[in-house]
């Protein structure tokens, strides 16, 4: 098999085995284990440092077209950048698990290793065991960061964007452009600039304060003031109109004008916004009610299965003919895990619009996850009789 002979520790007739191989005695687990167990480890650290660079270079591109529009500061664009990181490893691990073990027991089966075990008695029980450590490792981390880590970086990933925009750097805004800030609740647009990095021509802001009022101001110039340091930075408004829009049938709407206003970009909200059930802990969503809160719970505890779930239908997927390209099964492979994902996403949507219930919920899509597992390795063991 590669670069050796296959033969079970406790046997003693193994020949040389790659050093890699030889000198791994984690677990104290028989040769083959070890050996299969570092064919999955290896391309799974390649594919998740691949996936991790990629979504960081995603995110920072992302993050750069705010900084230049004014949106953002600069020094939280790493800050932004490691707490989404920290985000997406939960769906960014359970892939990277599912394609290397697909990918590597695709090369064992192509360079017929896998028939040199099963001819040595090796059986899909002991292929099993050795995938379930590092799958087990990584379902145990991807538990942590559902339920501690994830709404940990979203509480100060929502934290840190809404102060970035109340520290808006009103001079980096471009023509022609809305910006809207706040969760929607806060919409600027300026239609030109009288030189590069001068004032603003014909300013228009949009403030939604509550449910019963909507305030737009619209002003023929605006520039900002140098920060005094108590206030921050402060906007100048020339030839202003504010129309205060009534929302509520008891309210009236109202028309004010004037000839130079002084607003603070920071004075309409002094509270941070609601955080939505993705921020929200885990023990708080287990005393709520609310069908979002359920949803997300359900998800929280739903990734660790699933991630064992994939990883055995992985190994299944990944049997191929002899002689076959290793890559002859990794089609299938994504076109299953796609379908899965879809299908978990269709559940938390439709439970949070009430669409389901709460039982089954999300766990019927993990439901039939692990019958397709149960299936799929009922298949491979049938197959070696």
């Amino acid at each position: 098999m590669g670069n050796g002979t296959l033969a079970d520790d406790r046997t003693g007739a193994g020949q040389r085995f790659p050093a890699s191989v030889k000198h791994t005695r984690f677990f104290r687990l028989p040769l083959i284990e070890r050996y299969l167990i570092t064919a999955v480890t290896r391309p799974l650290l390649a594919i998740l440092g691949i996936c991790m660079a990629l979504f960081a270079s995603y995110g920072a591109a992302d993050l750069m077209g705010d900084v230049a529009n004014g949106l953002l500061a600069t020094n939280s664009i790493a800050t932004m950048i490691g707490l989404r990181l920290l985000i997406a490893l939960e769906v960014l691990m359970p892939v990277a698990l599912y394609l290397s073990i697909v990918l590597s027991f695709g090369a064992l089966y192509a360079n017929s290793e896998f028939t040199v075990m099963w001819a040595l008695c090796v059986t899909p029980w002991r292929v099993l065991r050795a995938v379930l450590v590092p799958a087990g490792a990584c379902a145990l981390l991807v538990a942590f960061l559902s339920l501690a880590v994830r709404p940990w970086a979203y509480e100060h990933l929502h934290t840190l964007a809404y102060r970035s925009t109340l520290s808006l750097n009103t001079d980096a805004l471009r023509g022609g452009t809305f910006y809207v800030i706040h969760g929607g609740n806060r919409v600027i647009h300026v239609e030109g600039r009288m030189r590069a990095e001068g004032p603003a021509r014909h300013v228009f802001v949009m403030d939604k304060k509550d449910d019963r009022s909507l305030r737009v101001v619209s002003a023929e110039t605006g520039y900002a003031l140098p920060p005094n340091g108590k206030s921050g930075t402060l906007v100048r408004l020339e030839q202003t109109h504010v129309y205060e829009i009534a929302l509520a049938p008891d309210a009236s709407d109202r028309i004010l004008s004037s000839t130079v206003d002084t607003v603070d970009p920071t004075a309409h909200e002094t509270e941070d916004p609601q955080l939505n059930a993705a921020a929200t802990p885990t023990l708080a969503l287990l005393r709520s009610k609310n069908l979002a809160d359920i949803s997300e719970l359900q998800w929280r505890f739903s990734t660790g299965i699933s991630t064992l779930l994939l990883s055995i239908i992985a190994i299944a997927l990944s049997g191929g003919r002899p002689r076959q390209t290793r890559y002859g099964r990794v089609g299938l492979a994504m076109v299953v895990y796609f379908t899965y994902y879809f299908l978990v996403t269709a559940m938390r949507t439709w439970l949070q619009h009430g669409q389901i219930g709460a039982f089954p919920g999300v766990w019927l899509a993990v439901l039939l996850l692990a019958l397709g597992a149960a299936f799929s390795f009922s298949r491979v063991i049938r197959g070696r009789r």
